[in-house]
């Protein structure tokens, strides 16, 4: 079924006309979204277009509204992830609509063709995410017949203040349990004449960490194709090669922390995993305190992280670190009959 976008804009108010979203809206759409994210959401535009270029998701739509004079008052997105197409048929939807145009009918509408589309494309539930400090939004959710089942809380630790001497060094750590730390950046020098080959290890090491984090929905089972991977994980702005920390034993990847590094003054986590036979041993402490002394060195304020509610062990290690939680952010489902 083709997108009904007139059936969308005869529930719109009279001043505004939807379309779908075209790749020369990326860097709009995103200056958009920045004016509601916090520090960690934040994007800039640029990062943005190399990302989405990179995600390879044919069956993503965005749905763009616009005023008379074509500044964007809402925004609606769903996908299935594409490359990362959970295997049980889950889909992603997004809404965002500016303050002046709420409780107007705006999100209903978009909402309601973007579930069609994706119900077209066989999902079986859409997943959507609310923040805690957006109340309206769990009320909005829940009158759109989603249910709350699940939590990730976001956390920040300000890179200044952060005091290291609290710690034993991180290095001398690892050492003990048989295990080198380094980074990314100098692993790649160090790898040159094999680049590709630690990063197919790298990559296969990784999926399996994180199929292992508690998630609102499953990862497929295998990785993306290399070559795609390639561009995702290790060519692209999601990893900062400096302070992306590798734990490596007799010279093979058993964890990692990948860190992102932001123009805002924000750097990331995207993920920090340790290899099963490995964990208990202190590992990504040391992974996490090695990325923070990199960060220190840089024009960086504030390190953001984001951890689902089950997963304690990392939570744990935050709340050690200093790290200071958001209200959770809610995971609403609704599934399709």
């Amino acid at each position: 079924m083709a997108t009904d976008l007139a059936a969308v804009a005869k529930r719109l108010p009279p001043e505004l006309h939807v379309r779908a979203s075209a790749d020369a809206d990326i860097e709009r759409v995103v200056e958009f979204q920045n004016r509601w994210a916090t520090p960690s959401q934040w994007m800039s535009p640029a990062a943005a277009r190399t990302m989405q270029t990179a995600g390879l998701e044919p069956l993503r739509l965005v749905l763009l509204v616009e005023d008379g004079g074509g500044a964007i008052q809402a925004v609606g997105s769903t996908s299935n992830g594409g490359l990362f197409a959970s295997p049980d048929g889950s889909w992603r939807v997004g809404l965002r609509t500016a303050p002046e145009w709420r409780r107007r009918g705006v999100a209903r509408a978009l909402l309601e063709q973007l579930a069609d589309h994706a119900r077209t494309n066989k999902a079986t539930r859409l997943v959507a995410a609310v923040r805690g400090d957006e109340p309206e939004g769990a009320r909005f959710a829940e009158a759109m017949g989603y249910r709350a089942f699940h939590e990730r809380i976001d956390s920040y630790i300000d890179v200044p203040s952060f005091d290291a001497s609290a710690f034993d060094e991180p290095d001398a750590t690892a050492e003990r349990v048989g295990v080198r730390l380094a980074s990314y950046a100098e692993l790649i020098g160090e790898r040159a004449a094999d680049v590709e080959a630690f990063q197919r290890e790298l990559l296969l090491v990784i999926w399996a960490m994180a199929r292992d984090v508690p998630s609102p929905t499953p990862m497929p089972e295998q990785p993306p194709p290399f070559e795609q991977a390639k561009r995702m994980f290790f060519e692209g702005p999601g990893l900062d090669p400096a302070s992306t920390i590798v734990a490596l034993r007799d010279g093979h990847p058993v964890g990692m922390t990948a860190t992102m590094v932001k123009e805002n003054g924000t750097a990331y986590t995207n993920f920090t995993g340790v290899s099963r036979a490995e964990r208990g041993k202190g590992i990504a402490l040391t992974m996490k305190l090695r990325a923070l002394r990199a960060l220190r060195s840089r024009d960086v304020k504030l390190f953001g992280t984001t951890n689902d509610e089950q997963n304690g062990a990392m939570r744990g290690i935050n709340r050690r670190l200093g790290y200071v939680p958001d209200p959770p952010t809610t995971m609403y489902e609704k599934r399709f009959s």
